[in-house]
């Protein structure tokens, strides 16, 4: 991993390639991202680099040429570090590194850095720090075929390869270590989680700057950070809050997602991300104004696939509907309302159709519970206050005769089948008592 100065705005170029046969053409747009990385990262881009080829050149990514270009351009406007939109191998980033004179950082550190400023729990710490160690063992394994190449036949380890093997040893104790703690955490983690678990759950999901923040904050009146920056949050947030007919809900904000968002971060992230799978609605948050809305919900929908969480009820909302323009935007919405019926289009900023949000979720809380008429023996306070804690009551009444409580409920299936099995193993060993 190479560590960018967090005590000094450090000036960079960024690199990409335009792909000869790229039919989106989208190389301004990820350029765009890139730059917006940096900003996050408190990086200042000086100049943006693009070369046309058809793919990364094996030894070097770019031509020789034009790393002298970038090397010279560099020296002159002191800039010591390039940035890259790809990957880089690491024999890729050396010899970058030997030509241009130049500190060398590719698109996976650049957000696992983001990630190690932005981790404020103890959790997304330690799930950030295990991300980096497992990719740099990932790079030191193919280190260690590039320089078996260079040095040593069979029987023969050179110098090198003996360092490298040592790192990697301390490497994966290092990760043993750390998912020892992360399961620990994560224990206690699905301790709180059971404790909503009686409550119907929707989890926010969406790209990274969609706006899954703000309208959390809307939902649950809860002051949780926000900002105009790609992954501003990144430790999943749980509130419980009421709807106006009642109806109590568990809502969750997730970390955002990003096209191409590292392997070794899914699989750090994956307790958190746990959250996802439990919930009972996602709600698909999308920034409604960002030029790339489709490409950027695919990217979403391709990480849900990875999850095994894309057959799930899922409710478009796209948001920031304030920042379009009034006469394109009537035309990108009567498009996505085609593509994507049923969603619903709202600015979590200025609570613009907020009610219509709300309505589609009371709809759903409606459809997933049914009205009961429950008979609990007054004996079972417990399990009467939970009822009364996980149910709309709509009327009670006392049958004295036979001592119990007759309750009409809006309550959950899947919850009446528990409350019914435990009124009729109650009833039996008092029977035969």
């Amino acid at each position: 991993m190479i560590n960018i100065d967090s005590n000094k705005k450090e000036k960079v170029f960024i690199v990409s390639i335009i792909y000869k046969n790229n039919k989106n053409n989208n190389h301004i747009e990820s350029t765009d991202e890139l730059e917006r990385l940096c900003d996050t990262a408190d990086i200042e881009v000086v100049e943006r680099i693009f070369q046309v080829l058809e793919k990364p050149l094996g030894a070097t990514y770019l031509g020789k040429g034009k790393l002298a270009e970038i090397r010279d351009l560099g020296e002159k406007m002191d800039v010591k570090t390039l940035i890259f939109n790809d990957n880089l191998t690491p024999s890729q980033a050396k010899n970058i590194s030997d030509i241009t004179k130049c500190n060398i950082v590719d698109r996976t550190e650049l957000i696992l850095n983001i990630f190690s400023k932005h981790a404020k729990s103890k959790q997304s710490k330690i799930q950030v720090e295990l991300a980096m160690l497992q990719y740099n063992y990932s790079r030191l394994k193919n280190m260690w075929k590039h320089l078996s190449r260079i040095e040593g036949g069979i029987g023969f380890k050179g110098p090198g390869e003996k360092q490298i093997e040592i790192d990697r040893r301390l490497i994966k104790k290092k990760i043993t270590l750390l998912k020892s703690r992360l399961d620990k955490i994560n224990k206690e983690t699905l301790t709180k989680r059971k404790k909503r678990k009686d409550f119907l759950s929707i989890s926010l999901v969406g790209y990274t700057n969609a706006g899954k923040s703000t309208l959390f904050n809307k939902l649950t009146s809860s002051k949780i950070y926000t900002a105009d920056r790609l992954f501003a949050t990144l430790d999943s947030t749980s509130r419980v809050f009421e709807l106006n007919n009642g109806e109590k809900i568990a809502i969750t904000d997730t970390i955002g997602f990003i096209k191409n968002l590292p392997t070794t971060l899914i699989n750090s992230f994956h307790s958190t991300l746990k959250e996802v799978n439990e919930a009972d609605l996602l709600l698909h948050v999308v920034d409604v104004s960002n030029r790339e809305i489709y490409e950027n919900i695919q990217a979403v929908n391709s990480i849900l696939n990875d999850l095994e969480v894309d057959e799930k009820n899922i409710l478009m909302v796209f948001n920031k509907i304030d920042n379009l323009d009034k006469i394109a935007s009537k035309f990108l919405v009567k498009r996505l309302k085609i593509d994507y019926p049923n969603s619903v289009f709202i600015s979590a900023k200025t609570n613009e159709n907020m009610q219509e949000l709300y309505d589609k979720i009371i709809y759903f809380a409606e459809k997933s519970s049914l009205n009961h008429k429950i008979e609990v023996p007054m004996e079972l306070g417990k399990l009467i206050s939970f009822i009364y804690d996980n149910s709309r009551v709509l009327k009670e009444e006392v049958n004295p005769k036979k001592n119990e409580l007759i309750i009409e409920t809006k309550i959950r299936n899947d919850l009446i089948g528990n409350i019914n099995k435990q009124i009729e193993e109650y009833k039996i060993l008092k029977k035969y008592k």
